[in-house]
């Protein structure tokens, strides 16, 4: 099971070999991600030339599957910015609740940038970096 980041699906989308790759090799997994990572997709998108074409990412992506953010979420994001913070470790709000969630629910958080790169995060979250 694979809480899937933003940077691997914007990467993906682009068309970036060893993503594809990746996700083709996985299709039998489930595959998610909170609504805040599709939100950061979408706001590739905007910037676009050419203008947005949100149904043309709806239909890529068609594959993975949202889940419902939940209090459990926010807190178990807040709880790991929290441990990370006390070893003096920074990292970003929406980075640390799209950790928190993998977090919460127990899957691979699967990432194609350096944002997750933070001491200490391994050991919390399974973080796989492509």
């Amino acid at each position: 099971m694979t809480l899937y980041d933003s940077s691997v699906l914007i990467d993906y989308l682009d068309g970036r070999d060893d993503v594809v790759d990746y996700v083709r090799d996985h299709v039998h997994e489930r595959a998610v991600a909170p609504p805040l990572v599709r939100y950061e997709v979408y706001q590739g998108e905007v910037y676009r030339s050419g203008g947005a074409d949100f149904d043309a990412v709806d239909a890529a992506l068609e594959w993975l599957v949202d889940v419902d953010e939940t209090r459990d979420h926010a807190r178990a994001a807040a709880e790991l910015q929290a441990d990370l913070a006390r070893d003096g470790t920074q990292l970003a709000a929406r980075d640390a609740f799209v950790a928190g969630t993998a977090k919460a629910l127990d899957e691979r958080l699967v990432v194609s940038d350096e944002d997750f790169d933070v001491p200490g995060l391994a050991t919390a979250v399974d973080v796989e970096v492509l």
